[in-house]
């Protein structure tokens, strides 16, 4: 049975990464292996497997149908419905779910809601009126409203080490996101007290208690306590994400499977106690029975606080599996436990696998089960959960650390590219610290905050003062490990399979393996991969990153790395330089970057230095306006103008910034860093942002060569740049547009595309081809790819 689940579970995880999903009718083909496996019951496990393919290719055939028509995409439609989710507001827009009822076109014409989307996402923007900004509404979960809207199908960037915000999108079952229009349509129907939902009333209380400890707590660390409470993580800040990811303790940021198993446990000892008082009066009432179901009620309850992420569901459904079977009085399989709880991950959401909490989750409790089944403890007593010493408990939880810290080596090399070398020491204080007092310090605040003002106060003050404990603590072990604290690693393929060996050789049994070849392994596989360079480099790479409407340039030569751009800044908790640049930085091993180069100020191409130098070390900058970099960043970094800075060679690679004539007045987009790089006789030229009057500057000076192989068109293909004088004179081979995917801008534009064909070259936008990665060696061009085909998904456009 375990393996017949697991097979089932690891067919819907290969649809999950299939670049195409087969046609729904070839389902039919599954029929005949029904009445085989009847027939011949050998043949159970490919039943399993093809049931897993089946399951994954009908769901994922229903995410797709459910996305929004491509003939509404852009138009103006007035919908109606519930707001869900709990709503984030900042300074300057509001963000929430819309669960439809119905939609009309601008025209009135109605659109069946069968063929609409169920969920929207949509975003409701402070707009100017009468030269003052109009206020953001209070929305309220549950309530319904009349909106004028403006919506694109889901789509997100597609990059190396990026995250998949489509999946995502459909993952929660957003079928489109949008825009709300500054309309007179804009109106509140009716309110949420006027209907029950399940959903929404679980909603609402999250939406109570964050607003309630912003309300009550005076701490700093009160974005995180919000998190504990209801794993709700947008108020906690970038540096606390920072030092808890930094130390390994991120996954207790939000409610975890360990909080939930605690409260498990608590609700287990209550309904014990409980059932025990029943039995006063009713002697044939079993008090283990109320405490298996007090211990399903609490655990259920918690997860539902941390709105069913994949963590809880694993635990959640592992805690009800064993009760249900101590309930039914059977005997179950720890293993079966664990192999049913994944396919019903995978059942309810068959994208989980997309989700690195996923692997971690599963991959941490399959470490724990093999590191400690079969292990003998000298205990007092045979009883099954009792008879273990405070001794015991303490070894088993430093030795649980070591295994996890030794088992997930690899899988976060790989995952995200950085291993915590303190999370063993900061886990032994976080986790008990957290899960048994803050956590519960939280839930008995919450529960009396209405009946126990002052004393609910009090204890939420106490949480708060734990957290900066806690602060205080991990933030002194950073200072003392210094960089080595949390190293960037990217190990190649055969050193993670060493290490991976030489880990499993360490947590197995004593007996098996001689443990020194372990750590020998270890040693030499974490050694290599510090001291030597990877194999095969080739002598230079340059990676356009898809960061939208915006630039980033990633150039690679050798150890050398050069950023042109840093992409632009989203929202305040996003922007391209800390969540596109860095993770495919520390995905190729790169801690620091050698030169920086801001070509401008506009901000879809600085937009992201800020967040970049928070993640990233930087030895030099340029800056096409260097008035405009801030002072913050300019006093810590050794920084120069573009337009008065030296060529330079990093091995066969010769790096030159063209210098023209400045006029003053000119906008910024005439500032820019034009930089020319130059091997083996091939050219690449990334001119930012200028327009015509610069590139014919350029072609006056004689600055550029004679042709150029690779060209970055200019202002993402605006008809300001490109002029017919310059397209004719390079006949560049490639051109890359790094365009927004259905840009209002209407980049690039039909004119400066048509002067690009008529000369021949060869057109990429990062619209439509996400990431793109060019490698020269040997002399000539040896690689072009783009990453929404060679990595595509059966989501992508």
């Amino acid at each position: 049975m375990p393996f017949a689940l697991l097979l089932f579970s690891l067919g819907v995880i290969a649809v999950s990464f299939a670049p195409q999903l087969p046609p729904l009718w070839s389902l039919v083909f599954l029929f005949p292996l029904f009445v085989a496996c009847w027939r011949w019951r050998t043949m159970r496990h490919c039943l399993a497997i093809s049931l897993g393919l089946a399951w994954g290719i009908a769901v994922g055939h229903s995410l797709l149908a459910m996305q929004l028509d491509d003939d509404l995409a852009g138009k103006d439609l007035i919908v109606t419905g519930h707001i869900q989710g709990l709503p984030e507001r900042d300074d300057r827009r509001l963000r929430f779910n819309l669960r439809v009822n119905s939609a009309v076109t601008a025209a009135g014409q109605a659109i069946p809601v069968e063929h609409f989307p169920a969920k929207l996402q949509l975003s409701w923007y402070l707009y100017q009126r009468k030269g003052s900004l109009s206020d953001l509404p209070a929305l309220a979960i549950g309530d319904e409203w009349q909106l004028r809207v403006r919506l694109k199908r889901p789509r997100g960037f597609v990059n190396p080490a990026g995250f998949d915000y489509h999946a995502w999108l459909l993952r929660q079952g957003i079928g489109a996101t949008g825009y709300v229009i500054d309309h007179r349509n804009n109106h509140h129907l009716n309110s949420g007290d006027d209907y029950f939902n399940l959903d929404d009333w679980i909603n609402q209380q999250r939406y109570q208690l964050q607003q309630w400890i912003v309300a009550r707590s005076k701490s700093s660390e009160r974005g995180i306590l919000i998190a504990l409470l209801i794993g709700d993580s947008a108020l906690v800040d970038k540096s606390q994400w920072a030092r808890m990811q930094q130390t390994g303790t991120s996954h207790l940021i939000a409610i975890s499977g360990l909080h939930v198993g605690f409260l498990a446990i608590f609700g287990f000892y209550v309904g014990l106690s409980l059932g025990k008082c029943v039995q006063l009066v009713w002697h044939r009432c079993p008090a283990l029975m109320i405490a298996w179901c007090s211990a399903i009620l609490c655990a259920s309850f918690y997860s539902a606080l941390a709105g069913f992420n994949i963590p809880t569901v694993r635990t959640l459904i592992m805690l009800v599996v064993f009760y249900l079977a101590c309930l039914g009085r059977r005997s179950i399989n720890i293993a079966d436990i664990f192999c049913l709880a994944l396919a019903l991950v995978v059942v309810l959401d068959p994208l989980a696998a997309l989700d690195m909490g996923f692997w971690l989750s599963f991959g941490a409790v399959a470490l724990l089960l093999i590191y400690f089944s079969g292990r003998l403890v000298p205990k007092q007593t045979a009883e099954p959960w009792s008879g273990y010493s405070v001794a015991n408990l303490i070894v088993g939880f430093i030795r649980s650390q070591w295994a996890m810290f030794i088992g997930l080596l690899v899988p976060l090399s790989v995952l995200v590219s950085c291993v915590s070398l303190v999370a063993p020491v900061a886990n032994g204080i976080a986790i008990p610290l957290i899960t048994f007092l803050v956590v519960p310090l939280l839930l008995v605040s919450a529960a009396t905050r209405n009946l126990l003002g002052d004393t609910s106060d009090f204890l939420l003050s106490g949480a708060g003062w734990l957290m900066e404990i806690l602060k205080i603590f991990l933030e002194g072990l950073l200072a003392v490990g210094g960089a080595w604290s949390s190293p960037v690693v990217a190990f190649s393929p055969t050193l993670a399979l060493l290490i991976a060996l030489s880990c499993c050789v360490l947590l197995l049994p004593k007996g098996l393996f001689p443990r020194v070849l372990g750590w020998c392994g270890l040693l030499l596989g974490v050694g290599l991969g510090i001291v030597i360079d990877p194999p095969n480099q080739p002598d230079l790479k340059l990676k356009i990153l898809d960061v939208g409407q915006g630039s980033a340039f990633v150039v690679q030569v050798g150890e050398k790395t050069l950023v042109y751009d840093t992409g632009p800044k989203y929202t305040d908790d996003f922007n391209a330089g800390s969540g596109i640049v860095a993770p495919y930085l520390y995905a190729q091993g790169i801690n620091h970057i050698n030169r920086l180069v801001v070509s401008h100020g506009d901000m879809d191409h600085a937009g992201g230095l800020t967040g970049l130098l928070e993640k990233i070390a930087v030895e030099h900058l340029f800056a096409g306006e260097p008035e405009k970099i801030p002072p913050e960043v300019a006093n810590t970094i050794e920084s120069q103008s573009c337009h008065q800075a030296s060529e330079w060679q990093w091995q066969k690679v010769r790096f030159q910034f063209l210098q023209f004539a400045q006029a003053t007045g000119t906008s910024a987009n005439n500032h820019s860093c034009v930089l020319l790089i130059s091997y083996a006789g091939q050219h690449i030229l990334l001119p930012g942002d200028i327009e015509t009057s610069v590139e014919n500057q350029l072609l006056r000076n004689q600055n550029l060569p004679e042709k150029l192989n690779v060209l970055l068109a200019a202002h993402h293909g605006s008809r300001t740049s490109s002029g017919a004088g310059f397209v004719n004179k390079m006949q560049p081979e490639v051109v890359i547009y790094s365009a927004g995917y259905r840009s209002q801008h209407g980049h690039p534009h039909r004119q400066v595309r048509q002067r690009y064909q008529a000369v021949g070259s060869r057109e990429l936008n990062t619209a439509y081809s996400g990431a793109i990665l060019f490698e020269w060696d040997q002399g000539s061009l040896h690689l072009v790819r783009e990453y929404r085909q060679s990595n595509r998904r059966y989501w992508f456009d």
